[in-house]
């Protein structure tokens, strides 16, 4: 079963909706400030970095089905969840998606819309779609469409298909993603690939990553490029190092930490993410990273050898009492923590306080327009 990142929903009418980008980041700093401070690290961080593009910088975008009554029939639409409540509002041209993204959307109602397609519904256990969701390839514009649907039937999906291709041909992909449960997740593990290859590929730094449905993937891939340099800035690796990057995806950190590295060992829980990374790694040619399907606490106790870089991206709830243990143990000479949550972040430097001292803290602008805020901390071993 997959499970969606917090920053794949975004409400609309939010506080962060309302606020001129300038006070956006003056909260978002106060946010970050307040948190470190909250647990007596005396290291002040850095201005947040801004988006170069606060406007319309999303490149994967999922909105929901909802039916409205129109002359006593359903009509569906695609929108977005209202903030602090289960309410979708139609509508699926948003400020924060890539407008070419708003395009496909606005084309995609309208065909479900033609074809008589009605909204799934909880309470009647009745319609098709739950939700829709696109992916854009910033290297090349590509698109990846995905259908999210209660059960397998879905009529007219090659009609469908055709018309949204003719008036979109950048869309070159097209998948069903098949509900048998009532959830609130978006993509579960059945789908159907009804078009095209089943990913698309985006490029950073020169190397090449191809996405599938349930890649991790940043959201902002302008900002994405700002936020691993800053990153590799910080764990200053050298050509002598070992590098262990723990939850490591479909490895983008991890090859790109490889340019300099050593050797990377990368971690990651998710099979499908592991296949993916080790295509990536074989499509360019990168021979020293190491992918490991493992649970990465247990990977980090079973591990033996030295240590010199980790690389920890964790989840919205951050690192186990498990997994500090495993750091400890580890003893790395550095730790880049990137965190999409400042609380939990700070926790667990606090954690890890008695081995390690935070060194540099640059908080990083990726959603803008919502609440969310990353940021990427430096902590390096005491002597």
């Amino acid at each position: 079963m997959k499970h969606t990142s917090d920053e794949d929903w975004y409400p609309i009418n939010t506080m962060f909706d309302r606020m001129s980008y300038k006070d956006q980041l003056n909260e978002k700093q106060k946010m970050v400030n307040r948190a470190y401070k909250s647990k007596n690290i005396s290291v002040y961080p850095l201005p947040v970095l801004r988006n170069p593009k606060p406007l319309n910088y999303r490149h994967k975008v999922i909105v929901s089905a909802t039916n409205i009554r129109v002359n006593n029939r359903f009509k569906l639409r695609l929108g977005l969840y209202v903030e602090g409540s289960k309410d979708i509002k139609p509508g699926v041209e948003n400020h924060i998606h890539d407008e070419d993204i708003n395009r496909v959307l606005v084309t995609v109602e309208q065909i479900l819309q033609k074809y008589k397609f009605e909204a799934y519904t909880r309470q009647y256990r009745k319609g098709i779609i739950k939700h829709v969701m696109i992916r854009k390839s910033h290297f090349d514009h590509s698109m990846m469409l995905i259908f999210v649907t209660q059960g397998h039937v879905f009529p007219n999906h090659k009609k469908m298909i055709h018309e949204i291709v003719g008036i979109h041909p950048e869309v070159k992909t097209v998948i069903q993603n098949i509900h048998s449960i009532d959830t609130p997740i978006v993509l579960l593990d059945q789908s159907k690939l009804l078009f095209g290859t089943g990913y698309i590929e985006d490029e950073i730094s020169g190397l090449r990553f191809r996405l599938s449905p349930n890649s991790f993937y940043q959201v902002n891939p302008i900002q994405m490029k700002n936020l691993y340099d800053i990153g590799l800035e910080y764990a200053n690796i050298t050509k002598n190092d070992i590098v262990m990057d723990c939850y490591s995806g479909i490895g983008t950190i991890s090859l790109l930490a490889a340019a300099t590295a050593k050797e990377v060992i990368a971690i990651e829980a998710n099979k499908d993410a592991v296949k993916d990374a080790i295509l990536n790694k074989k499509m360019n040619q990168v021979q020293n990273v190491r992918f490991e399907l493992a649970d990465v606490e247990n990977y980090m106790f079973d591990y033996n050898q030295p240590i010199n870089v980790l690389i920890m991206d964790p989840p919205r709830d951050g690192a186990s009492l498990r997994f500090i243990e495993a750091i400890k143990k580890l003893k790395p000479s550095r730790i880049v923590y990137i965190s999409c949550f400042v609380e939990t972040q700070v926790r667990d430097i606090e954690q890890l306080s008695d081995l390690y001292e935070v060194v540099k803290i640059q908080p990083v602008d990726m959603f803008s327009y919502t609440s969310h805020v990353e940021t990427v901390t430096l902590l390096e071993r005491k002597r």
